[in-house]
């Protein structure tokens, strides 16, 4: 396995599409956060800064999850690579597991840019607003003026990152599934994928409004209010829920995309 993911990363480090993708990632990382600093400062209104929204981690890590899923299963099926992997001494659960594990590691290298713009902003203690309530990192900004600096909520920042940047993986692990179904349609699996995504983060955000039980049942997926509601005062137990949920979503989905592939015949 180990092999695969040393093979996946020397053919990401060759690639152009994933360069091309971290640094679309950084300039809307680096967008989103002065934006929100102008708004903090007064210099511009949320109204003005509506569009901006399209730039966030909620709607771009959900977009570029999917494209690199596309690219890294569906581009090793077109280049033949999977199947030469299969030729060998891999078996197909080992592939599923290394690719999951690839992907979760390209998608946390994604969402990086975010992650760096928020605990940097913060620590820098000038002025920011959150006109986005569903970024985690924008709220993790729009905090300089309620906590202070120090190592213990730096730490904080830096856990609250990485799960919800694997709480991404995990909205988008279907993504995942779906590229060892239709193998060479990278297109088809990242135009499915985006829409689905977008469409159950806006009803799952809706229904729960409505419902407490089904607000109970959707907390226990990645698309509960505990990832988008993490903040300084969030005590660690749903950090860790929230963590688990994630975690567990990757297993289900690593397990599902196996039982798929496992049958399916390979040209």
């Amino acid at each position: 396995m180990i092999n695969l993911i040393k093979a996946d990363f020397y053919k990401i480090h060759r690639s152009v599409i994933y360069k091309v993708l971290f640094i679309i990632m950084a300039l809307c990382g680096v967008s989103t956060t002065l934006v929100s600093h102008f708004i903090g400062t007064g210099d511009m209104d949320i109204a003005s800064a509506s569009s901006a929204g399209l730039l966030t981690d909620v709607v771009m890590l959900n977009l570029v999850s999917c494209i690199v899923a596309g690219q890294l299963v569906c581009g090793d099926f077109e280049n033949k690579l999977i199947q030469s992997a299969l030729t060998g001494t891999s078996g197909r659960f080992t592939l599923v597991c290394s690719k999951m594990i690839t992907y979760t590691i390209l998608v946390g290298v994604m969402a990086l840019p975010y992650a760096l713009c928020a605990i940097i902003g913060w620590a820098t203690g000038a002025q920011f607003g959150a006109p986005y309530s569903a970024s985690v990192y924008l709220k993790i900004l729009s905090e300089t003026a309620t906590v202070d600096f120090s190592v213990a909520a730096l730490l904080k920042y830096i856990a609250i990152a990485a799960i919800m940047a694997l709480t991404y993986t995990a909205q988008t692990a279907f993504v995942f599934m779906l590229a060892f179904i239709f193998k060479n349609k990278a297109l088809i699996v990242t135009a499915v994928g985006f829409i689905v995504c977008t469409f159950i983060g806006m009803t799952s955000s809706l229904f729960s409004q409505n419902s407490e039980a089904v607000e109970k049942a959707i907390s226990c997926t990645p698309f509960g209010k505990d990832a988008y509601t993490m903040c300084n005062s969030t005590e660690a137990g749903t950090m860790l829920k929230v963590l688990l949920v994630a975690v567990a979503y990757l297993a289900v989905f690593t397990c599902l995309t196996y039982a798929t592939f496992k049958k399916a015949e390979i040209k």
